[in-house]
């Protein structure tokens, strides 16, 4: 499992703006945490899939569509 800081997530957002948050994390998926606020946590291997727990509101923030 990988924790980014959030900043870090933010940084990379700023760098790739027309990137999706699941693109610039590389995962299949980002998962919304209302108990996270400062970090993303990375998992490799979840059914055969690389996903992304993130704070709520920065999902929100980075929502596309």
């Amino acid at each position: 499992m990988t924790r980014l800081a959030r900043a870090a997530v933010e940084q990379m957002m700023t760098e790739r703006p027309d990137a999706t948050l699941e693109a610039a994390l590389g995962v299949f998926e980002v998962f919304a945490s209302g108990s996270l606020t400062d970090e993303v946590y990375i998992l490799d291997d979840v059914a055969g899939k690389r996903i992304a727990i993130a704070p709520a509101a920065l999902k929100e923030k980075y929502r596309r569509g």
